[in-house]
């Protein structure tokens, strides 16, 4: 796992909104709150609504890895919404019984849009490979200024790796900064791991929390409006010897 040990001391083009319906529906038992199965289910109402006017795109990505005369092939598949809601002008929820569970039913008009996504990142290599307890060094460019965060996806949870400011357009970065460290660590029963940094770049401030579940991920990339962030995604391979 990689692990973060010293503590850190726009011109884009819009077409015209339109109004879009957005149904979204969210089941729940005794261990979800109606207010949260509720605010899945609106979620799940403006994905729809977007989904109508302007579809969705599905990146799919294979990797081989091999080690010696054995090869793993993985494939991941990225499902990214072009548009966000600008506003939403209405908004029905009703709860509905039925055997067995409990679903919220949220209905919404919203304005949408779809605007072009002209952030541009690229990282120096598209695998990294590593030793435990060595350190590491990430190279790249992106075309604006803003944050970005480095996110390890280990046992289905975003920690998050590190964090800092990009202050020049097009001007190679080198992460992390010179003051600080990163270094891999393994648990002390593996002898290898793979896992997923997720590099994300975000033209406004928010604040990221330490760790996420992969649901809450989602949930918090989706209130990111599209066209203000971009995602990159790296297979991290960590073994005792190489």
């Amino acid at each position: 796992m990689i692990r973060y040990i010293i503590p850190l001391a726009l011109a884009t083009s819009i077409v015209q909104a339109r109004t879009s319906l957005g149904v979204g529906e969210y089941r729940y038992g005794p261990d979800t709150t109606q207010n949260i199965a509720c605010k899945f289910a609106e979620e799940r109402a403006k994905e729809n609504a977007i989904e109508k006017f302007y579809g969705e795109d599905i990146d799919v990505s294979v990797y081989e890895k091999c080690n010696n005369e054995e090869c793993s092939v993985d494939r991941d598949s990225l499902n990214e919404t072009k548009g966000y809601i600008k506003k939403i002008l209405s908004k029905d929820v009703k709860q509905v019984q039925l055997q067995g569970y409990t679903s919220c039913i949220v209905t919404i008009k919203a304005d949408v849009d779809n605007p072009i996504n002209e952030i541009k990142l690229s990282l120096e290599k598209d695998e990294y490979v590593f030793k435990e307890n060595q350190e590491v060094v990430f190279r790249g460019v992106v075309n604006r200024t803003g944050n970005l965060v480095i996110f390890n996806l280990y046992n289905d949870v975003y920690n998050k790796v590190y964090e800092e400011k990009i202050t020049a357009n097009s001007q190679q970065f080198v992460l992390p900064s010179p003051k600080n460290r990163i270094v891999t660590r393994l648990p002390v029963d593996k002898h290898h791991s793979k896992e997923v940094l997720m590099f994300l770049f975000t033209e406004n401030d928010y604040e990221f929390r330490k760790t996420y579940t992969e649901l809450e991920m989602n949930y918090f990339l989706k209130n990111i409006p599209s066209h203000q962030r971009q995602i990159v995604n790296r297979y991290v391979y960590i073994m005792r010897n190489i």
